[in-house]
């Protein structure tokens, strides 16, 4: 009898000690949401088995797995903006490729067509030198590229409406030399339908398809900057994508977000018998 109750006795103290460690254990823990579970294969000793008391809890934490370098969008923008496509391959984007494809074709398509515009202005021009005659004294060296050679190919004759003593000063009196000799002294308004220079309606005809070629040029010019601007946005968004997506999830930010993981394993340190040991934790939150 005697026996029984000394055996019951040391059931219950070891049962309230074991209870009390438990309770200082659990403590340290969230209450009611998570347990461990200790593995065997995760037990090793620190440095090859020997204690070492002196070691600090800090240094025998695991490394952490690196993170994903975040990126900045503010630099993806003005990267894109710059160069169309970089701010994307600046996150890795493939599409960036096609934002520097889109340029090149743009660009190469607006050279082209301004090379062809010039070349169609300056045979127009060159029509205009060969079959304008001038009456008295006159030469093309005092013209303005802009302004006289496109009223040349507006009218038979410079005695028109619009004509100034300084104009006439400057680019002498002319006259094309396909119009008949005696309507050159009449206002190109008074000279009779069909009687006018076959040549200047060529040359003006010259003049207006450089006019729509160069008009074209500018359009893809301003494609190309379009194309800047929706790159540049682009990589903005993509980079402030990318960044989500590698951000590394705490396990606070889980729990606000409602999210939990199946299991996460943690190494927690020991000492154990003097000997300082790291175990590998399974963790379960509900």
């Amino acid at each position: 009898m005697i026996l029984k109750t000394q055996i019951l006795t040391l059931v219950i103290v070891c049962s309230i000690s074991l209870c009390l460690c438990t309770a200082v254990h659990a403590s340290e823990m969230n209450p009611l949401t998570t347990f461990y579970l200790d593995s065997a294969i995760g037990k090793r000793f620190m440095e090859n088995g020997a204690a070492n008391p002196n070691a600090d809890a800090a240094d025998l934490r695991p490394a952490m797995p690196p993170e994903s370098p975040r990126k900045s969008p503010n630099e993806a923008f003005f990267y894109s903006l710059i160069l169309p496509g970089a701010g994307q391959l600046y996150t890795g984007a493939k599409r960036g490729y096609l934002y520097a494809a889109i340029e090149v074709g743009l660009f190469t398509t607006y050279f082209i067509l301004r090379h062809t515009a010039a070349n169609t202005r300056n045979d127009y021009r060159d029509l205009v030198r060969k079959h304008v005659i001038f009456d008295g004294l006159g030469s093309f060296d005092n013209w303005d590229l802009v302004e006289d050679f496109e009223h040349a190919t507006q009218y038979d004759n410079w005695n028109h409406v619009y004509d100034s003593e300084t104009t006439r000063a400057r680019t002498g009196k002319w006259y094309w030399a396909d119009l008949d000799p005696a309507l050159k002294d009449e206002k190109s308004i008074d000279i009779p339908v069909g009687s006018g220079s076959k040549l200047r309606l060529e040359s003006f005809d010259l003049r207006q398809k450089a006019n729509n070629t160069f008009e074209r040029a500018r359009t893809f010019l301003g494609l190309v900057i379009l194309n800047h601007v929706i790159s540049a946005v682009e990589a903005r968004i993509t980079t402030k994508r990318f960044n989500r997506q590698h951000r590394p999830t705490a396990q606070g930010d889980n729990l606000k977000q409602g999210k939990f993981n199946a299991f996460e394993i943690d190494v927690q340190t020991n000492v154990t018998a003097g000997v300082l040991e790291s175990t590998l934790v399974f963790r379960k939150r509900f």
